[in-house]
């Protein structure tokens, strides 16, 4: 049965087709919650990352999820514009207005190679599909990458051991979002000293067609002057009186 608004329990929810098996609903699963985490990385602040909540509607295949109380309601709408524009660019074909990290692409590729069940994201109680047509333009974007040394500013974040590598998360100035790093086991006790800190990273970048950095491997983090100590304009009017 398709869901309708009616039933949809929050405002962000995966609708999965009848006749799925098991093990097919748990990959779904999987790339709905990784949908969702990444989108909140690179909405939340670290230190303010939202904790969700899994409802379970019984007799349907609804998996949504809804914020902790103690989320606030600017960082939840956030995530959702977010949600939502990242699936109806890419049915668009635009992946650069979809403005979704490589991990966040991929997520919804997998949800999108699920055909030909059905699979539906529900955002604010409207559905979205996600289907071949994402499948294909994430495929040819993924493919379309390409690398070049360079550097990236930003503040140091979330520093993590995860898939057997060290990676942390900068938020790029330039781009407005968060850029994975990968770093080797010696950079670990620089990677701390500065976290938090305002920095900039150099090494080899992965870039979508569009420009748009996906992610890093680090061979050089430098500390950079944080917002506090750079001059104000006040300051160099100051300078330029003398």
């Amino acid at each position: 049965m398709t869901a309708t608004p009616e039933i949809i329990p929050t405002d962000l929810t995966l609708e999965i087709g009848a006749d799925v098996s098991p093990e097919r609903f748990m990959t779904a699963a999987r790339a709905f919650f990784g949908y969702v985490n990444d989108l909140s990385q690179a909405t939340a602040p670290e230190d303010n990352l939202p904790h969700w909540v899994v409802r379970v509607r019984e007799g349907s295949a609804l998996l949504a999820v809804a914020p902790a109380p103690s989320v606030p309601a600017e960082i939840i709408q956030a995530i959702l514009t977010r949600a939502e524009r990242g699936i109806t660019a890419l049915a668009e074909g635009n992946v650069e207005h979809a403005a979704l990290s490589d991990s966040a692409l991929r997520h919804l590729r997998t949800l999108a190679e699920m055909h030909p069940v059905p699979v539906r994201v529900w955002v604010k109680k409207k559905p979205h599909p996600v289907g071949p047509t994402i499948a294909r333009i994430v495929r040819e974007d993924l493919r379309a990458d390409y690398n070049d040394y360079g550097t990236i500013e930003g503040r140091l974040e979330t520093i993590a051991d995860r898939d057997g590598s060290l990676q942390f998360l900068i938020r790029d100035v330039m781009l407005g979002q968060k850029v994975r790093c990968y770093f080797p086991e010696e950079l670990l006790p620089e990677v701390f000293d500065k976290f938090r800190k305002r920095v900039e990273v150099s090494g080899i970048i992965k870039y979508r067609k569009n420009g748009v950095a996906v992610n890093i491997e680090v061979d050089r983090i430098d500390v950079l002057p944080d917002d506090s100590e750079l001059p104000t304009a006040e300051d160099v009017r100051g300078v330029l009186r003398n």
